[in-house]
């Protein structure tokens, strides 16, 4: 019996020192250092996210209208470049009393749209505007009734030093016999660009301003397009 009883001894010896490493083991796998960098890191990358200005969701209550058609371009056209360019179709701009979605008067222009492939209408204007204090640029674009459905539009701003040509990130769809307002939004953060979020002088020097009429393959149109009340907003 004393025997049995010091094996029994001996086992229960054994099991608390093996219990002993395992748990020397556990702490070693992680230790305190780590842990504590990874909450530093972690705290590092949430202050990163925070400081990522992010486009103010207020309504828009002022507006300031920069370009209207009333009794003239104003300084819009079909650019020279696109004249020689057999993807781009536009030309013949011009005042319209036709329609307007301000005032009496708006710019029209002429497109011809084939079909079978990508093609585009694009008109511009090139000057030098310091939109830093607006949140917003929009403009007013009409299809005539006689219209297919399916044409496409979208502003694009060259801006900076370097004239950077940035597009808006998506197309906005236009409806025969409608007026429609494309709107992005330049405020620091904004997603409305193709490959590019604004920062804080993204909008402090606009080169050029232009809109762009897009007909994807099917949308097979030659007549005039309406632009009107090129402005911006905040």
């Amino acid at each position: 019996m004393y025997l049995r009883a010091e094996k029994v001894g001996l086992i229960m010896v054994t099991l608390s020192v093996v219990s002993l490493v395992f748990a020397g083991c556990g702490r070693q796998g992680a230790p305190s250092g780590k842990v504590e960098m990874t909450m530093k890191e972690t705290a590092e990358t949430q202050a990163q996210k925070e400081e990522v200005p992010m486009p103010s969701t207020a309504p828009i209550t002022e507006e300031r209208t920069y370009y209207d058609f009333e009794s003239d371009l104003n300084g819009w056209e079909v650019p020279q470049w696109a004249l020689g360019k057999s993807d781009y179709v536009a030309s013949d701009a011009q005042v319209s009393p036709e329609v307007a979605s301000k005032g009496k008067s708006s710019m029209m222009f002429k497109v011809d749209f084939p079909g079978n492939q990508w093609t585009a209408g694009l008109v511009e204007i090139q000057q030098f505007l310091n939109m830093s204090k607006y949140r917003v640029i929009r403009a007013d674009i009409y299809l005539p009734p006689d219209a297919p459905v399916g044409l496409k539009a979208k502003l694009i701003l060259t801006v900076g030093d370097n004239w950077k040509f940035v597009e808006m990130s998506r197309s906005i769809p236009l409806i025969p016999g409608e007026w429609a307002t494309i709107t992005a939004n330049i405020e620091p953060g904004s997603y409305d660009w193709k490959r590019v979020v604004p920062d804080e002088t993204f909008a402090e020097d606009v080169r050029k301003i232009a809109v762009r009429i897009e007909s994807n393959r099917k949308p097979v149109y030659t007549g005039y397009i309406f632009l009107d009340n090129v402005r911006v907003g905040r």
